[in-house]
């Protein structure tokens, strides 16, 4: 197995390699598609030079036949041919040789007739023999060659160069996510600040930082959770310890008051556990939707009107503002339970002296329930979390004045039952605004969560 780096290096090596492979063919293609071209022009060349200036020599009244032939015997020499000439009898009259004879390659001829212009009859022909020169077609190919090599060479050591530069720049940083992935394995949640200009990365990182958050905060619910649920059981069991104990040892009576006693300390204890279940279990008959069409205003009325006695010793007061004859198509049941928890809430964030007022919307195409108070509020780190657990506003362990903090749980697990959502407003010293959105048209939705259910 290789790593990142070194595959995105070989990966680019070889993409040099296959286009250097592909521009030498087709070069290599082109020059030798133009060699006969090239080999025409070079071997017409040397005999046309021969007949050019025998002929200037020949009309040269101040150069004698002997000049001449010494000169073209001079030029066959240096230009490596043969030269014939023949009368217009075809009889040979000189016989020039320049060529190489240990030259076996293939031997070419040229010939030329004259023309005696004065009597318009033939004066003549000169024959060229000799053989192809190739020096300069080897040259040049020799030179191509050298060339390609060099292009290669240096393509392969820039595209090198790149190849390390680009694939350190994209696999250091995945390198320190994968360290940062091993360390969030072994409990470690610190945030990766390797920087990058890659997009996908980028993402990839933030990613990894969302989820290294996310389970550190996990982590620490999960602390919190086990503390919590460590004191919300041991107060029950250690009031129902030290009774049993103080009426064997004879110090309480098994009285009716006493019996009473153990027996709220046990209803607490089962509405405890009760309660911690149907928080985790969403699949339990209590998510089980019995959906009916309900007046809403009549409902919210009637729940708030159930919550005046008690408000009134506390001296708060519950106002309601609800449209008229709103019928939504829901479970009453569920509903019922999520708006007397909000109120509950209310009056516990309260305490003493405030105000709950309770409103009801209709819209186009939504129902909304708030439920807002004059309570202690909520400060806004700890808003988030107000639906976990065993979470509370107060660090508290009063559960008489401010329960055990699965309220609101629940409630969130029942809105979200009936297809709504619940959202929080809140500023801590001034209250807090609870909001339940309904979809108006969720009466498909209900159904189908209900067939799923059953």
């Amino acid at each position: 197995m290789t790593t990142l780096k070194n595959k995105i290096i070989k990966n680019f090596i070889a993409g040099i390699l296959s286009c250097i492979l592909v521009f030498s063919i087709l070069i290599t293609l082109l020059v030798t598609i133009n060699y006969n071209d090239l080999f025409k022009a070079i071997d017409d060349k040397r005999p046309k030079e021969v007949v050019e200036q025998f002929t200037r020599l020949n009309n040269d009244a101040n150069i004698s036949g002997k000049s001449m032939w010494d000169y073209l015997a001079n030029m066959a020499v240096d230009q490596r041919v043969d030269i014939k000439y023949y009368d217009q009898n075809n009889k040979l009259l000189k016989d020039l040789k320049g060529r190489d004879e240990s030259d076996h390659s293939r031997i070419l001829t040229k010939e030329y007739n004259f023309i005696d212009e004065n009597n318009n009859s033939k004066a003549g022909k000169i024959e060229i023999f000799y053989n192809r020169d190739l020096t300069g077609i080897n040259e040049m190919k020799g030179n191509f060659t050298q060339a390609v090599l060099y292009a290669i060479t240096i393509s392969l050591a820039i595209g090198l160069v790149i190849a390390i530069i680009l694939s350190t720049n994209i696999s250091k940083p995945i390198a320190s996510i994968g360290e940062s992935t091993l360390a969030i394995k072994e409990g470690n949640y610190d945030l990766i600040a390797e920087d990058t200009d890659i997009k996908e990365i980028e993402n990839l990182r933030d990613n990894i930082n969302y989820l290294s958050s996310n389970l550190k905060r996990q982590e620490s619910i999960r602390k919190q959770y086990a503390q919590d649920i460590s004191h919300e059981l041991r107060t029950p069991l250690t009031n129902l310890k030290l009774y049993i104990e103080a009426m064997k040892d004879g110090v309480v009576d098994a009285d009716p008051a006493t019996l009473d006693i153990l027996s709220n300390e046990i209803f607490r204890l089962e509405g405890l556990v009760v309660g911690l279940k149907n928080t985790f279990d969403e699949n339990v008959s209590y998510a089980i939707l019995s959906i009916s069409e309900v007046n809403l205003t009549e409902l919210i009325e009637y729940i708030a009107g159930s919550f005046l006695a008690k408000a009134r010793l506390n001296n708060i007061t519950i106002q309601t503002h609800l449209d008229k004859n709103v019928i939504f198509t829901t479970d009453k049941d569920k509903l019922s339970q999520i708006i007397q928890n909000l109120i509950s809430n209310a009056i516990k964030a309260i305490g003493k002296d405030g105000e709950i007022n309770i409103h009801l919307r209709e819209t186009d195409k939504d129902i909304i329930i708030n439920v807002t108070d004059t309570g202690i509020g909520i400060k806004e780190d700890n808003i988030p979390r107000i639906f976990e657990r065993f979470f509370r506003v107060e660090d508290s362990r009063n559960t008489k004045e401010n329960g055990v903090g699965l309220g609101l749980a629940i409630t969130k697990n029942f809105v979200e039952a009936l297809s709504g959502k619940i959202k929080v407003k809140s500023k801590l010293g001034e209250g807090s605004d609870f909001a339940i959105i309904f979809e108006k048209n969720n009466r498909e939705t209900h159904d189908k969560k209900k067939e799923k259910l059953l």
